[in-house]
């Protein structure tokens, strides 16, 4: 397998992936780490050899290699704020969202209880001190573009709306 790329292969490929874009997996053979078809993830940038960067969901950040691993661009959608917290509470994360009802911060001990309908979330206007109780499905319906998420390691942040 020949793995290198040409000048006009590279400038196309750092045009179809711009930083910040959003792909999903095809494939990828890492004995090592669980990458499995389907994961999503956003684009750094993409190296001199035609490697495209990702920061993974899974907190992963390898590259797709140019020639042997394969990735597709996706469309940046919107998902709901009860979608985030399923999607990244197994991962033991904190979770801090600004809503139009105010600052919510969340452990993830404390997202499971709202996920189970045991807690109301509480949102604040900047300090906790003035927390007031909202509706659970009030923050579980704000949405959100993925693009505005931003998985950090322990945490988690997003605008919505």
């Amino acid at each position: 397998m020949n793995l290198t790329i040409k000048k006009e292969e590279l400038e196309a490929l750092r045009a179809e992936y711009p930083p910040g874009c959003r792909v999903e997996l095809v494939k990828m053979d890492d004995p090592y780490r669980e990458m499995p078809p389907g994961l999503q993830g956003v684009v750094t940038g993409i190296d001199d050899t035609g490697s495209i960067h990702v920061n993974w969901q899974n907190g992963s950040s390898l590259a797709v290699i140019f020639g042997e691993d394969e990735c597709r661009k996706i469309e940046d959608g919107e998902v709901t704020v009860g979608e985030l917290l399923r999607r990244y509470v197994s991962r033991r994360k904190e979770f801090h969202f600004m809503t139009p009802s105010g600052y919510v911060d969340l452990t993830a001990q404390e997202v499971e209880k709202v996920l189970a309908g045991e807690r109301k979330p509480k949102g604040h206007p900047g300090n906790p001190e003035y927390a007031v109780e909202m509706e659970i499905q009030e923050l579980l319906g704000f949405r959100c573009k993925e693009s505005d998420v931003r998985d950090r390691r322990g945490s988690v942040k997003a605008l919505v709306y």
